[in-house]
């Protein structure tokens, strides 16, 4: 075993991976009862943005604005390429072809990646799928993803504060 190689953490506890879960899911009932009551559909984008953060970032909060960024940007060239089919307007279409083979390349060279990166490349892709290109309201879209930033970046930054609270009591103790 090398040096830089590290131990992956056991698998929580039933209990506590059913207390994950419970957790889970009160938190996506309450951003979809908050999506309903601000007539914001879709949802989809938010959840992906969810998606991406706590899976590939593992809910760290310093890499919460890296993926929102990404999310936005990836998002906003995805729009560019429905709008320049829509208009029938190739050199918006082309401009945003060009900004993705930029953005492959600064991914790959590890280059501004607070607005090139997987998360960028996620959201690119998703929002490029025919099905939503085919009349998707991009402005929902971004608002989905605000929203979703917002609101689960705000429970998990109120949640870490409490924790380290406790710790730090507990380390007091």
């Amino acid at each position: 075993m090398s040096a830089n190689s590290t131990t992956a953490a056991p698998p929580p506890s039933t209990g506590m991976a059913a207390a994950i879960t419970l957790a889970a899911i009160i938190l996506i009932a309450g951003f979809i009862a908050l999506g309903t009551a601000l007539h914001l559909q879709p949802l989809y984008a938010g959840f992906t943005l969810l998606w991406f953060w706590t899976s590939v970032d593992a809910s760290d909060l310093k890499k919460l604005p890296a993926a929102v960024i990404g999310a936005l940007a990836g998002t906003g060239v995805a729009y560019m390429v429905q709008m320049g089919a829509a208009t029938g307007n190739a050199g918006l279409a082309l401009a945003a072809l060009g900004i993705i083979i930029v953005a492959l390349f600064l991914l790959i060279a590890q280059r501004l990646p607070l607005i090139f990166n997987p998360s960028f490349m996620l959201f690119v892709t998703v929002m490029n799928a025919p099905l939503i290109q085919a009349g998707e309201n991009f402005q929902n879209v971004f608002a989905s993803i605000a929203l979703a930033t917002l609101y689960f970046g705000g429970i998990f930054f109120i949640g870490s504060r409490i924790m380290a609270g406790r710790a730090a009591s507990a380390a007091h103790a």
